[in-house]
């Protein structure tokens, strides 16, 4: 197996408060939510009303109007993302061999109301038979998968996952595992998430963990603060171009950072449950940390979950003093779900492009609506306002639902 470094050399990022990396980037260390009141459906009789919907999103604009009606929102933005990726990676298609370029993305469930509804009428009305002969598939957690390939060309290993918030760090270490096996040469990955239905709304009101701050939306997400109340839902999806080294180097490619570390492990109890001493995300981060051959010390940066539930901030606090230590204290760690909301499995290539621009350009977004921090949350998460800080080598951890966590450590390169 190679041990060639691996790179990460493009983003595609859709969210909330910015559609594309530099709308993106600007709003994170502006500080600027992206959650308003819902605007797609009536939500008034639910007791949380607000969400991150991609506002300013046209499918359109990035397929033809035939796919668009065929294949459901999770695609549309899957295929968005895929391509906003591959433009700012420059990974132009003389430059490849489209046999060598691994696909993979990942969704919690992909569009399950949106087949419900949308057959629904043709099936009661007229007849199985008159149900679109793409439906099942259109709706599927392998349709983003299956149609990015397909609309790129990219011929290479694919694979789908569902590990639920953990799913982007997941899919780029797939990406490099497939580089260092000499199956691919470069790797497209990602996730997309559409969970913003009436019905979804609804079930996730029942779980309880849904803010009810709807007449201040823009404070509704407050990881790590006591006053926080739950998280809000949000849409989207992010992908990133993987490269091994010296093919990045070959065709020119501007490298954002090298993939240095990764570690995953599980909870292995009840899924919705977390250990409160963040034992599963100590077991990943320990692990990404030696992969990379690194000490706590190395560290020098971190973009945290940060969902604003106060079990799973908590634990992932705690595992952040075990593995780092005293470190843990003294570096900078940034919570964008506090601007985003909380969209699943989309969450860890967001916090990958988050942490792959401070690396960039020295500025670490701050954790928003951070005003009375919750006393067992007291590490530097970055309060209120952005700082300038340089960042050479930064922590990444996402913690799932399922209670499947990861962690992945970036370096910038020289």
């Amino acid at each position: 197996m190679s041990v060639e470094p691996i790179v990460i050399t493009g983003t595609g990022i859709l969210a909330s408060n910015g559609l594309g990396r530099e709308a993106y980037w600007n709003s994170l260390v502006q500080g600027r939510s992206g959650i308003r009141k819902i605007q797609r459906f009536d939500p008034s009789d639910l007791p949380c009303q607000i969400a991150g919907e991609l506002w300013d999103f046209n499918p359109e604009d990035f397929m033809r109007k035939h796919d668009v009606r065929r294949w459901h929102r999770h695609v549309h933005q899957a295929v968005a993302a895929a391509k906003l990726a591959v433009e700012d990676a420059q990974f132009e298609s003389a430059k490849y061999d489209p046999d060598r370029v691994a696909v993979a993305f990942g969704t919690s469930a992909g569009s399950p109301d949106e087949y419900y509804f949308t057959h629904r009428e043709a099936f009661e009305t007229r007849g199985w038979k008159h149900i679109d002969r793409m439906a099942s598939s259109a709706t599927s957690a392998h349709a983003a998968t299956a149609n990015v390939s397909a609309e790129l060309k990219l011929r290479g290993p694919a694979a789908t996952y569902s590990s639920g918030c953990a799913v982007g760090l997941d899919l780029i270490n797939w990406a490099a595992t497939q580089l260092r096996r000499g199956l691919a040469d470069a790797a497209l990955v990602g996730a997309t998430e559409a969970p913003l239905t009436l019905l979804t709304l609804a079930a996730t009101c029942s779980m309880g963990i849904l803010s009810s701050r709807n007449d201040e939306p823009e404070k509704a997400m407050r990881p790590f603060d006591r006053t926080g109340d739950g998280i809000v839902l949000s849409e989207g999806a992010g992908a990133v171009i993987v490269e091994r080294l010296g093919h990045a180097k070959a065709r020119g490619a501007r490298i954002l950072a090298e993939v240095v570390g990764y570690g995953t492990s599980t909870e292995g109890q009840n899924p919705l449950l977390i250990d409160k001493e963040g034992a599963a995300l100590t077991r990943a981060m320990t692990s990404a940390l030696k992969e990379g051959g690194l000490s706590p010390q190395d560290i020098d940066g971190a973009v945290c979950h940060g969902v604003g539930i106060k079990m799973y901030d908590r634990s992932e606090v705690r595992a952040y003093k075990q593995v780092l230590g005293q470190q843990a204290y003294r570096i900078p760690i940034s919570a964008p779900k506090s601007m985003t909301g909380q969209p699943y499995s989309v969450g860890g290539i967001w916090s990958v492009g988050a942490s792959l621009l401070t690396m960039e350009r020295g500025i670490i977004p701050p954790t928003i609506n951070l005003e009375e921090p919750d006393p067992e949350c007291d590490l530097d998460f970055v309060p209120l306002r952005a700082r300038y800080n340089d960042i050479r080598t930064s922590l990444v951890t996402a913690l799932s639902f399922g209670g499947n966590h990861s962690a992945m450590v970036l370096r910038k390169m020289n």
